[in-house]
């Protein structure tokens, strides 16, 4: 399997079409953290666009530009949708205010499970 080490975080190639991305627990995600992972899936994919299946650990959160540039078009360009697998109340949170307020412009949505996510 193909996978790729960031600082807090693999992205590694689950199905020809899904990439799973594991960010540890207790971290804030940045605008680096996010533009590692862009990079990591350009690299895995060869500027393919993929489903992603995002298992964020406990209390890890995005700060403001970490979730802008995810929900941008410029930082959806290898995405076809994003479903993040969440562990936390301040995680719901954040999810609801992504959703409403940044607005990403493909398909996203919150899991509590993997097997959700994945059946999504």
């Amino acid at each position: 399997m193909k996978s790729v080490k960031c600082r807090i975080s693999e992205v590694s190639l689950k199905t020809n079409d899904t990439l799973l991305i594991n960010i540890e627990s207790d971290h804030e995600f940045n605008a680096s953290d996010f533009n590692e992972l862009k990079l990591a899936a350009a690299k895995i994919g060869e500027g393919k666009k993929f489903y992603n299946i995002i298992n964020v650990g406990e209390y890890t959160l995005p700060d403001k530009e970490a979730r802008e540039l995810s929900c941008s078009r410029l930082g959806s360009i290898y995405k076809k949708a994003d479903a993040f697998v969440i562990k936390s109340l301040p995680q719901k949170i954040v999810g609801n205010l992504m959703l409403k307020i940044n607005l990403p412009v493909v398909p996203t949505k919150f899991f509590t499970k993997i097997e959700e996510a994945e059946e999504w």
